[in-house]
């Protein structure tokens, strides 16, 4: 009897309830039919996206990502980066009502399309670093290892001269070596074990006496030379009362001793 009486399609116009609770649910169907026209079709909404009716008037709605303007029709983008909630580490830009991450120049966009990786220039290969290659967001640079300096061409490093940098204590001479620097002994003497003393030539103790001509025929330059290879000599050896003991004498027209063992 119900289909018998209802309008066509009967789907939209007749409804089984199987109990009273269920009413409920129907009620905004049957206030859709009872109240009147849908006037999203029969009026010119002018809504900018879509228009949605409800009894006896309707609204507009906007699609996902845009916002309804003061006027009620029209929609305009939503700006996705305002609320803050985007994720970006680095820059946020809106694109119609959605938005994407970016990185600030010499990083890169991971997987995750938010978080950014510094771009590693020196991975490339072209650095021609002696040393280290250091990467920075726009580039990279040459660094030198320790005791190392680098040179004008920004590229090779020059080992730093420690011997005039460093309080060394070498006794004889410091010479710089890659890096670091190293005490050295006068020919004939030995470093000690501390890096920095020569040992004096104590393993034969002898008693040594040394004659020198000091007549005006030897001329003063040459003189010179002889005192100066006597130093050489004595310098070599342990001098001491229980050690080597050296003694001296000088002639010309006479002998004289200038000092005993």
């Amino acid at each position: 009897s119900l289909r018998a009486m209802a309008s066509p399609p009967l789907e939209e116009h007749v409804f089984l309830v199987e109990s009273f609770e269920l009413i409920q649910q129907f009620g905004k169907q049957f206030q859709d039919k009872l109240c009147g026209a849908d006037l999203c079709v029969e009026r010119e909404h002018g809504c900018q996206h879509s228009c949605v009716s409800i009894p006896g008037s309707f609204y507009c709605e906007c699609h996902p990502g845009h916002r309804l303007e003061a006027d009620g029709k029209t929609c305009s983008p939503m700006d996705a980066c305002a609320d803050g909630r985007h994720g970006c580490e680095h820059e946020c830009v809106s694109a119609r009502g959605t938005y994407s991450c970016r990185c600030r120049a010499g990083y890169h966009l991971n997987q995750d399309k938010r978080t950014c990786t510094m771009i590693d220039y020196c991975s490339f290969g072209n650095h021609s670093c002696q040393h280290e290659c250091v990467s920075v967001p726009n580039g990279h640079y040459c660094r030198c290892r320790s005791g190392f300096a680098l040179q004008p061409d920004s590229k090779s490093c020059r080992a730093n001269d420690l011997c005039n940098g460093v309080d060394h204590g070498c006794e004889f001479r410091c010479v710089s070596a890659e890096g670091s620097y190293r005490c050295i002994c006068p020919e004939g003497q030995q470093l000690q074990a501390d890096g920095k003393t020569c040992n004096k030539c104590g393993a034969g103790h002898v008693d040594l006496v040394m004659v020198i001509d000091g007549s005006k025929s030897v001329r003063p330059q040459n003189f010179e030379l002889v005192k100066q290879f006597v130093n050489r000599i004595v310098d070599l050896l342990d001098v001491s009362p229980h050690g080597t003991q050296v003694g001296l004498v000088q002639y010309s027209s006479r002998v004289r001793t200038e000092f005993p063992l």
